[in-house]
């Protein structure tokens, strides 16, 4: 049976608040709403990196669209890492290559999705994510 809200809650602990990296605001509300049904709550949004408001807030999820970034995104997820080292890193993207996904998570994403990701993927996938667990949806394992 998959966990209830109240299971990621109660496992999620202190895990609330969540900084967004989203050049596309027609996105914002969609992803907006899967934070909220997690238990999260959307504290920031940034078109791109802001390092010293990160630095300052340390957010305990920083989901990002790497696709829009004006940084080379593996580069930046490196650098994301250092900066708020305690966060959930969580990568949106258009690559489709496994390797890819792979080189994210050596670079230090938690979860790694596709934009082809089904709504409930992201979700389970964030779910795993926030209990530290790596993550990445079927379509980025698979290259589709």
């Amino acid at each position: 049976m998959p966990p209830t809200l109240g299971d990621v809650q109660q496992a999620v602990g202190r895990l609330r608040s969540v900084h967004l990296i989203e050049a596309q605001a027609l996105f914002v509300p969609i992803l907006a709403d899967v934070f909220t049904e997690l238990g999260l709550e959307l504290t920031s949004v940034s078109s791109d990196i802001d390092m010293h408001k990160l630095l300052d807030d340390q957010p305990d999820v920083l989901f990002v669209d790497a696709d829009f970034v004006n940084q080379e995104p593996l580069r930046l997820i490196n650098a994301l890492r250092m900066l708020v080292p305690e966060s959930v890193i969580c990568v949106y993207t258009g690559q489709r290559s496994p390797d890819w996904a792979k080189a994210c998570h050596f670079a230090g994403a938690t979860a790694v999705f596709s934009k082809n990701a089904h709504r409930r993927e992201i979700v389970s996938g964030m779910r795993d994510a926030l209990q530290h667990e790596r993550f990445t949806d079927v379509r980025l394992r698979n290259g589709e």
